[in-house]
């Protein structure tokens, strides 16, 4: 195997350890609940808890779907919003065509009337055997300015096509901000809720402990299930340094 395989499976195997180990540790407390649950005075303080943790549960799912809610809502908006956008820079892109359109015809118009009265000028002033090379020279001119016409309509046009990506881009980019900004008041509520969600859980497990502690029949069930957590936690702790060891020794295997 190479290093990157050996690598791989080694995280793969602690993952599935750890998987295990949660497991193994949640079976011991779903059994000590019940063993406590089969006291009678310990069922008031367990009640409490279960309380406790369901109100927990129940502020953070409302917090949490708050939280959704507003960034669905933000991320509706930013559509909105860039839908408008691009209306509006379709509509100046437009405008600025027909402005550009309209230009360009002005100018042609304007070298075309200098080019007939050019040539009314030529017909009643200059003599007819000159009026050939003077209407050549005429010609030329409203060509040149037929060219200008054309080329100051083509930059134009070509300014008109970058704005537009500017503003489309800029429209995109504006999109992204918000929903890049609502994504992270949606993260910072998400963890605001985990935090008061953990401290409420940790405020009913000290109530429960100090509840239970006043229960002497408790004391032995504690006790008891204690140790099961302990033995398990020394099981996994003894598989965890053996991988670590499996690994080692593959890595060794790796580098001959």
């Amino acid at each position: 195997m190479t290093l990157s395989e050996v690598t791989l499976q080694h995280s793969r195997d602690l993952s599935a350890l750890d998987a295990e180990r949660r497991s193994a540790l949640e079976h011991v407390d779903a059994d000590r609940r019940e063993a406590l649950h089969a006291l009678a005075a310990a069922r008031p303080a367990l009640t409490a808890f279960d309380a406790a943790c369901a109100d927990a549960a129940t502020a953070r799912g409302n917090a949490l779907a708050q939280s959704a809610n507003a960034f669905d809502a933000a991320q509706e908006d930013a559509r909105n919003a860039r839908a408008a956008d691009l209306i509006a820079v379709q509509q100046r892109y437009l405008a600025a065509d027909r402005e550009s359109d309209g230009t360009k015809a002005g100018a042609l118009q304007k070298a075309e009337a200098d080019y007939q009265s050019r040539l009314d000028d030529i017909s009643r002033t200059i003599a007819l055997d000159k009026q050939f090379a003077a209407r050549e020279a005429a010609f030329d001119a409203r060509r040149k300015a037929d060219a200008a016409a054309e080329a100051a309509w083509l930059d134009a046009l070509q300014a008109s096509r970058d704005r537009q990506q500017e503003d489309l881009q800029s429209t995109l980019d504006k999109e992204r901000r918000q929903v890049d900004q609502a994504a992270q008041k949606r993260a910072a509520a998400q963890n605001a809720s985990d935090l008061v969600y953990a401290q409420a859980l940790r405020l009913a497990r000290t109530r429960l402990t100090a509840a239970l502690a006043a229960v002497p029949e408790a004391a032995n069930v504690q006790a008891r299930f204690d140790a099961r957590r302990d033995e398990v936690e020394r099981d996994f702790q003894r598989r965890e340094e053996q991988l670590f060891d499996a690994f080692r020794e593959a890595l060794s295997r790796v580098s001959t």
